[in-house]
């Protein structure tokens, strides 16, 4: 593929946990940018392909691969990106997005050590695992990406999903502020040790947005009138406010964005 036009979004996407939520608001909001090829994976295979048709509803020229992948397991994450970089030759925007929450909601030394394991296994570890197959494969790639005649072109952006609550926590949620908090770690490592190969690796820290697996927390008992009422917007954020925000930093026009940890959160990080 030759370099893209500069300041275009004609790359291949791939987006995690894209079955529901932010994934397939980060989905929605690449096609609506221009990205045309895009690599669809969750655990959730009907509401996998379900998103998959919508997008490609959207735009004739559309091509949305549905791929059912565990992302705690390498075979599968392996499985994945072979998949993609056979159908579409490259992965130029990586978007790793798929995560589980704290469940039961306690305190740590009420937390098994199997429920730890488990939202450590897919946050931390499955985020490591799709970061390291997508910067396996972007390393071979040509710099393709370029924002402007006069910026040199790019291998490819990977974007982490995180949250608030690495940056900020709450007596009950142990095992999931670790494992996002751990992904700061992992993008910032990354980003230093690849921006020399046109790689960029940046995180975005989602506040309270109201996603499935926040109406399951409350349906499981979980309150967060407290929590809304603190944020100085006074609000819950919106799945496509988060995607905004990925999409941007995967894109072209963040030529110059790495390592970097943007919060959207309505303020709620210096509220006090």
């Amino acid at each position: 593929m030759a370099t893209t036009p500069p300041g275009s979004m004609n790359g291949v996407a791939l987006v995690t946990g894209a079955a529901s939520g932010i994934g397939r608001a980060v989905a929605h909001t690449f096609i609506r940018e221009g990205c045309t090829r895009i690599v669809l994976a969750d655990l959730d295979e009907a509401s996998l392909q379900a998103v998959a048709k919508e997008l490609e509803s959207l735009n004739r020229n559309v091509r949305a691969l549905a791929i059912k992948t565990d992302i705690a397991s390498e075979p599968e994450v392996h499985r994945l990106i072979d998949t993609a970089v056979r159908e579409f030759g490259a992965i130029h925007y990586a978007v790793n997005n798929a995560g589980v929450t704290s469940n039961p909601r306690v305190r740590t030394h009420e937390l098994n050590p199997e429920a730890w394991d488990k939202v450590v296994s897919v946050n931390l570890r499955g985020t490591w695992l799709c970061q390291r197959a997508e910067l396996a494969q972007m390393v071979l790639q040509n710099p393709e990406l370029q924002a402007r005649a006069d910026v040199p072109p790019q291998r490819g952006a990977i974007v982490n999903v995180s949250s608030l609550f690495a940056i900020l926590s709450h007596p009950t949620v142990g095992a999931y502020s670790a494992s996002k908090a751990g992904i700061l770690g992992l993008s910032r490592t990354d980003a230093i040790a690849y921006g020399q190969d046109g790689i960029r690796i940046n995180s975005v820290l989602p506040g309270f947005v109201k996603t499935p697996m926040v109406e399951e927390s409350i349906r499981r008992g979980a309150n967060y009138e407290s929590s809304i009422s603190s944020v100085p917007m006074r609000r819950w954020g919106d799945p496509v406010e988060i995607a905004e925000a990925v999409v941007f930093l995967a894109s072209e026009k963040a030529s110059l964005i790495n390592g970097t940890e943007l919060t959207v959160d309505g303020g709620k990080q210096y509220a006090v």
